[in-house]
């Protein structure tokens, strides 16, 4: 099965983006959204409100506006998900924001395999790592053999002058 790339959905709206519209939402926020929601206007909005800025009105405007230039609130779907306490809104002046509420677990073990897989963070592998697997490989390519290569065989334009003929 492939990761899926949630923020491939979003494509357009990512070209456009603007420095008024903050911070990019991460992969990991788009995740959880789209656990909560098919891809569109209302989880694009609720990505940007799991950011540590949350997303403020013209924000959330001018992000709706990007995808049909249509500059809309989108404000049902996150209120639906705060009232059911899959996510919680923070108290931050002028923006909404949200965190991850006590029943996203449960809701996401059941929903949420996808997204889950891709929201897990990634291991980090160190420089010196890298460098080891690298020099192991070549000596595993080293001590390999080499496939034998073979000339390719040329027809005869003559008849050989040794052998009789029938």
């Amino acid at each position: 099965m492939t990761q899926v790339k949630h923020i491939s959905y979003y494509t357009n709206v990512m070209q456009q983006w603007g420095k008024q519209l903050g911070a990019k939402p991460s992969e990991a926020q788009l995740a959880v959204a789209h656990v909560h929601g098919r891809p569109g206007k209302q989880s694009f909005i609720v990505a940007m409100a799991l950011r540590d800025s949350g997303v403020t009105r013209g924000q959330m405007l001018e992000a709706a506006g990007l995808f049909d230039g249509k500059p809309t609130p989108q404000l049902n779907h996150m209120r639906a998900l705060v009232n059911s306490k899959m996510f919680t809104r923070l108290p931050v002046p002028g923006a909404y924001a949200l965190t991850i509420g006590p029943n996203h677990a449960k809701f996401a073990d059941l929903h949420g395999a996808k997204a889950a897989a891709s929201e897990a963070p990634q291991p980090k592998v160190s420089a010196k790592s890298k460098r080891k697997a690298e020099r192991k490989a070549k000596v595993k390519a080293a001590a390999e053999p080499a496939a034998p290569v073979s000339e390719p065989v040329m027809p005869a334009t003559e008849a050989p002058a040794d052998q009789p003929q029938a």
